[in-house]
This record gives C-alpha cells, structure tokens and sequence, in this order.
C-alpha cells in the first residue's frame, strides 16, 4: 500500500482544521514523501454544497492531506500535485468516478489556492510555513 501509515490527526480551534499528529508517508513510484507531524490540513477543501456528493472525510483524506502539503510547499508544478492527489486516491481504494470528480474540481479549481500559497510563499516564506505548521528551515522555493 502507498500509503505507509494512516493519519492521526487532532482537531485545531479554527473550524474544519487538523493537524497531524505522527508523519504521514506516502510511497509513490520514484520518490516517498513525508508530510511532517505538524502539519496543518483541512483534509479535501469541498464546497458545502457539494458535499452530499463527495464528503470531506472519507477514503481521500490521506490522498487530500499529501494533496494540501504539495500545495503548501510548491516543490513541483501545480498539474504534477494534481496528478499524485489522483495516484494517491486510486492507491487509497477511491471509486474511479468520485477520483476523477474530485481531481477535476482540483485542476478547475485549484489555482486561487495554489496562487495565494505562491504568493505567500514570495512575500513571507518563513511565515508562510510557520502557519501551516511546518518548520521553515526544510523548505526552499524549487518551482
């Protein structure tokens, strides 16, 4: 299984929030990535209308936890973020109509945030990670 271990995560006072509380590793062909203890989720960002469909919490939360992190960090292109979250899903056991409903909305949708962690990432690096529950001295600006 990719993922090496499941996430347990603890509940934050801002609404929707979670950090994790253990690193959450994922082996994808090539490369593992290790989204550090820390690190602060709001698991699969869905509209409340949409979320009859597609529930926040599901078989996706691990794919949407390694999925938010590639967002925060931009070590890759947006598209190769987006295709590990649609690996990660099917590695996850996700049916193949809701992964690929849920990629779609990402690669629709996905670019206001992407943008805003971009430009945060410009203006205030250190603090930009610190918010998002990393510690800033294992990140550097790659893309």
């Amino acid at each position: 299984m990719p993922f090496r271990n499941d996430p347990i995560l603890q509940a934050l006072p801002r609404a929707d929030h979670w950090a994790l509380v253990r690193p959450l590793v994922y082996n994808s062909p090539g490369e593992t990535i290790v989204i550090p203890a820390g690190f602060i989720t709001d698991l699969a960002s869905i509209p409340q209308l949409f979320r009859s469909i597609v529930p926040v919490n599901g078989r996706h939360r691990a794919p949407a936890i390694l999925h938010d992190y590639l967002f925060v960090i931009q070590d890759r292109e947006r598209a190769e973020c987006d295709w590990l979250f649609l690996e990660a899903m099917e590695d996850a056991g996700v049916r193949w109509t809701q992964r690929h409903l849920i990629y779609r909305a990402v690669r629709l949708g996905g670019w206001l945030p992407w943008r805003n962690n971009a430009r945060a990432i410009e203006r205030a690096p250190a603090a930009h990670y610190r918010a998002n529950g990393l510690d800033p001295a294992h990140y550097q600006t790659a893309v």
